[in-house]
């Protein structure tokens, strides 16, 4: 009786833990349109995002954006756009916003101030070199789509984003000097490449380094894993068999 018992505990237990393959993240797309000025070919576009985040409070909370793609299409070539990854911290420990490109991961990490959890922090960024021939003004709509997950629950928040045109810019993105928080500038700002902006997608040049905000996208992050159904079927049919299993054994005994 021990044994049996402990056996359907042990059933029970990768059922439970075995089951939780797969992650509950929220989707969210945002659709906009770029200005009415044409992109040369050979400039870049650098096209950046940011948030707002309720929720957040004594406690570090990560958020994490993945399948992050921005997509349109031009002279009937569709252009699909996969974008870095991003974790975002928010620390309440954290005297100032920080980010940086991790090449390995190819992921944004941010440590943002809990405090600065609605100061517009930057998610993710993309530099997109424009092939020759360039681009028509006034593309309609340019999408961006991502998933939000995060460690803590009830998190939720907006975003949007911007792009912008430059004559220069850098392959490198630490070399960018992106800024991690509003602070005098709009977040996502290249403060190293300012001098080199110019109009096209979503900006006019001048001080609009990020070109205007896009309309808003909100999220609701769920936490941890939830069973994956084909998952939880295979495991419920192993423990259906097991059980049976004990039941034969303990009618060959009692015969």
């Amino acid at each position: 009786m021990i044994r049996q018992t402990s056996f359907l505990f042990l059933a029970f237990l990768a059922l439970t833990v075995l089951g939780g393959t797969a992650r509950a993240d929220s989707l969210s797309i945002v659709n906009s349109n770029f200005n009415g000025t044409a992109i040369q070919g050979g400039n870049t576009v650098w096209f950046s995002s940011h948030m707002k985040v309720d929720g957040v409070s004594s406690q570090p909370v990560t958020l994490s954006i993945t399948s992050s793609v921005i997509t349109f299409t031009s002279n009937g070539q569709l252009f699909s756009l996969v974008t870095p990854d991003a974790r975002i911290t928010f620390s309440p420990t954290a005297t100032s916003a920080s980010t940086s490109f991790d090449a390995a991961t190819n992921a944004w990490v941010s440590i943002i101030p809990s405090g600065q959890a609605g100061s517009d922090p930057f998610m993710t960024g993309l530099a997109f070199l424009v092939p020759n021939g360039g681009l028509p003004g006034g593309i309609n709509p340019v999408s961006w789509q991502a998933k939000f997950s995060s460690d803590t629950p009830g998190i939720s928040g907006s975003w949007q984003w911007g792009a912008a045109v430059y004559t220069n810019f850098s392959t490198g993105y630490n070399a960018l000097g992106v800024l991690a928080a509003d602070g005098g500038r709009q977040s996502g700002t290249p403060i190293n490449f300012e001098p080199f902006v110019t109009g096209g997608a979503r900006g006019g040049g001048g001080s609009n380094f990020t070109g205007s905000n896009s309309a808003t996208g909100h999220f609701t992050t769920t936490p941890g894993e939830v069973p994956e159904p084909s998952t939880m079927l295979l495991l419920g049919t192993g423990l259906t068999g097991a059980m049976g299993f004990l039941r034969k054994r303990r009618a060959i005994r009692k015969g």
